[in-house]
């Protein structure tokens, strides 16, 4: 019986340049080791990940390298000496809630990324409004467009860097105020934000105000009390739930308040919404009372606010600051992730983008800027194209995400759904408050909501819902950029930069160095 003796492993052999090392204490191992290349598939993996590293290295590489050459284009800026009670110059920056996205701040951290880094090198001030919802930025401007107007119709009282009546050395008068603001720019970031200051322009300067400042809240809750939304179904009150002493046609109040039940009463404040709910049906019903009270007055309110003075358009308008427009197109959206992926390994088209706005603002002013070009006179569509400035990013729209198309549907949707939930939790609600039955096992886990809450709940979806609306109409691509001729002559536009253009930097002589004395000198001396 032959046995077969197993295959011996090929002895490893050691260089004869490498045998010394032996004795140092190398492994044979080690020194014997002969390297290869790794196979097919591994050599495809490595080549792969050399490839994306190096793409990102050297992107970000040149991002770097553009940004510090237009940061020193413009440090020149910051050599200067300024008085102590001098103010810096400084630019208003406006950010909309971009279409399809649930982060209301891309805008802005686009804006901080490629265009501060050349506004703090120039020592540049900066603010930016962001708008969080759908025309939440128009309707912000709108409102300081119309306590502007006040103020400058003495109606109002300015409101500068201090408190009224005292007088600090930093304080601006409101003519030093406004020069401040022409001395700087706005800032645009992306085609939403173009629109919603395009709107609020148009409604800020271009309708009649009343004199007072109007409470929108306000407006909303009486229009919300006008509908059906908390009426109660008509159903014959319990007898026992009337006081025997007092006849049933005796439980309202003399002036014939309706029940809490009513249509007069929609939304109010907890305050004013005490007990109606429970004192359905009782003898006694104050809150009833008061209640009624608050529609005549609200009815009043309305009358008088009508016969007050309002303030007529002021056309055309003053002059504003110069304009900044930067190109900002968000990816979102599943289709868009093969654009998402190039844009990453070419940020420095983003940086050079931010950079040469970045230059306009710092080195623009309203002195060299161009004026405002939306088309013919007469001749300016509303529907988009619309040619020259107020096609302004026009090539973002196409980027938009599907679902915002059904911005619309989806409030009518979340809207029906709601009112149908809201029947029952109001039913419970007031079945637990007035005793009509015991909570069961699962309410007295989770109570219900009361109606006062219910209320309120109700008020600021309605409220989140049809600023949405408007919102959506001033943003979706079918609409155009909002246009007044009377706006011509007012709006200027920041010329871009050439690449010669720069701030020399200040040149510090330095004080010559005293010379020091050997010690031989010293003593000599």
């Amino acid at each position: 019986m032959t046995t077969e003796s197993k295959p011996t492993p090929p002895k490893r052999v050691v260089p004869s340049a490498l045998r010394p090392l032996l004795w140092v204490g190398i492994p044979e191992s080690v020194l014997a080791w002969k390297p290869r290349l790794p196979s097919r598939n591994w050599c495809i993996f490595w080549a792969s990940v050399a490839t994306v590293s190096y793409l990102y290295y050297d992107d970000r590489k040149q991002c770097k390298k553009i940004l510090e050459e237009y940061k020193e284009r413009v440090r020149g800026l910051s050599d200067g000496v300024m008085h102590p009670h001098e103010h810096p110059r400084k630019v208003l920056v406006y950010t909309a809630k971009y279409p399809g996205d649930d982060n209301y701040d891309v805008s802005a951290v686009y804006f901080k990324r490629y265009v501060k880094p050349i506004l703090v090198a120039a020592a540049v001030d900066y603010e930016i409004l962001s708008g969080t919802r759908y025309g939440n930025l128009a309707r912000e401007l709108r409102d300081r467009i119309h306590e502007r107007r006040r103020n400058l119709a003495g109606l109002q009282p300015w409101t500068t860097n201090t408190a009224p009546g005292t007088a600090l050395p930093t304080t601006l008068s409101p003519a030093e105020h406004l020069q401040r603001e022409l001395d700087g720019a706005v800032v645009l970031v992306g085609r939403p934000a173009l629109k919603e200051w395009a709107w609020a322009l148009k409604e800020g300067w271009g309708t009649s105000i009343p004199v007072k400042p109007v409470d929108y809240d306000e407006q909303l809750s009486n229009t919300l009390s006008t509908d059906s939304a908390f009426d109660e179904e008509d159903v014959a009150p319990a007898a026992s739930s009337v006081t025997p002493d007092v006849p049933l046609d005796e439980a309202n109040d003399e002036d014939g308040a309706p029940l809490p039940s009513s249509s007069s009463q929609s939304f109010m404040l907890p305050t004013q919404v005490g007990l109606m709910s429970m004192q359905k049906g009782a003898g006694f019903s104050p809150a009833g009372i008061q209640g009624a009270h608050i529609s005549t007055h609200a009815n009043a309110s309305t009358e008088s606010a009508a016969s007050e003075p309002e303030l007529p358009p002021m056309l055309p308008i003053p002059a504003q600051p110069p304009l900044c427009f930067i190109d900002f197109t968000n990816m979102v959206g599943w289709r868009n992730i093969p654009n998402r992926i190039v844009r990453f390994f070419n940020r420095r088209a983003d940086v050079r983008r931010g950079a040469e706005a970045g230059l306009s603002i710092v080195l623009g002013s309203k002195d060299d800027a161009r004026e405002f070009e939306p088309g013919s006179v007469g001749a300016v569509r509303t529907e988009p194209p619309q040619g020259e400035d107020l096609d302004w990013g026009i090539g973002e729209e196409a980027y938009y995400p599907k679902s915002f198309d059904r911005t619309i549907e989806d409030i009518e949707k979340s809207r029906k759904t709601y009112y149908e939930d809201l029947k029952k939790e109001l039913k419970a609600s007031r079945e637990i408050a007035r005793g009509e039955r015991e909570p069961t096992k699962a309410e007295k886990r989770l109570m219900p909501k009361t109606e006062t809450e219910l209320r309120h709940q109700r008020f600021e979806k309605e409220k989140q819902w049809r600023n949405s609306e408007q919102g959506y109409h001033i943003l979706k691509p079918s609409s155009g950029v909002i246009w007044d001729e009377n706006w011509r002559g007012s709006l200027r536009v920041l010329r871009p930069r050439s690449e010669e253009e720069r701030v020399p930097r200040l040149v510090r002589e330095e004080e010559p160095a005293e010379e020091k004395l050997t010690p031989a000198e010293e003593v000599s001396s």
